[in-house]
């Protein structure tokens, strides 16, 4: 497949899952464990060289981010330049080759500590055939891709090198900060960010302005998406964060 990971570890027996995987969101949970054990499991360092095509890796599968972010490189011939984007966890990418569409000239870093599931692209295409679900919530996600790109309006916290707002990349570093908390009488269940790091540690790991990332805290919490909890942050709603970070009205 590409570099590093010929050998993948399984997830089987593990407790590594798929559960989190936007387009896989909707299968029940057998599958999702059934897809975990088909996977090769991939772990990365920040700012690691996952894949690098001029250095002849090859991707074979399409890939799920389960933790962590990766920054895509790719030329273009239009410009000349290089276009970036960045997927965080729950994303995914390497899918494009399965409508016949390959990426010859792709390179992969990830901004991130991290952990990949790379799925055959056989199984993909069988999935894609038989799950109604992760079909539509791939057009769904193309379609949101394309009408960012026809409506798009300029954002103070967007970013020049990828296709995410400042607010969004913010949103998609606590879901990947973010563990399952057990809930009891005193604490309610859900996600929880142990030790939040200072503004401007997330602004300079997310490109942005701690501006930026002081709004779109502020907003979740005044949307009652998240709670303070000094030192960390509580996330009540996972769904919503995880809907304003999707949402490619806000990019």
């Amino acid at each position: 497949m590409f570099g590093g990971i010929s050998q993948g570890e399984q997830a089987q027996g593990s407790g590594r899952s798929l559960a989190r995987i936007a387009i896989l969101s909707d299968l029940p949970r057998k599958e999702l464990a059934l897809l975990s054990t088909e996977c090769e499991w991939r772990e990365m360092t920040r700012e690691e060289i996952v894949l690098s095509s001029s250095a002849g890796d090859v991707l074979e599968g399409v890939v799920f981010v389960v933790a962590g972010t990766v920054r895509l490189a790719r030329p273009n011939g239009l410009t000349g330049q290089v276009d970036y984007l960045d997927v965080a966890a729950g994303g995914q990418f390497g899918e494009m080759a399965v409508f016949g569409i390959p990426d010859p000239d792709l390179t992969v870093v990830a901004r991130q500590d991290g952990l990949l599931a790379i799925l055959p692209q056989t199984r993909f295409e069988e999935l894609l055939t038989r799950e109604e679900s992760v079909s539509r919530a791939l057009l769904f996600q193309y379609a949101h891709r394309l009408r960012s790109g026809r409506d798009a309006e300029p954002d103070v916290g967007a970013s020049s090198d990828g296709d995410l707002s400042g607010e969004q990349r913010v949103y998609g570093e606590l879901i990947s900060l973010a563990e399952p908390r057990a809930g009891d009488e005193d604490k309610p269940g859900g996600l929880f960010v142990a030790r939040l790091p200072r503004h401007r540690e997330l602004a300079s790991r997310l490109s942005t302005t701690e501006e930026v990332v002081a709004r779109a805290i502020a907003g979740l919490v005044r949307d009652g998406v998240a709670v303070r909890e000094y030192p960390g942050l509580f996330i009540r709603d996972e769904q919503i964060l995880r809907h304003l970070y999707e949402d490619k009205s806000h990019r």
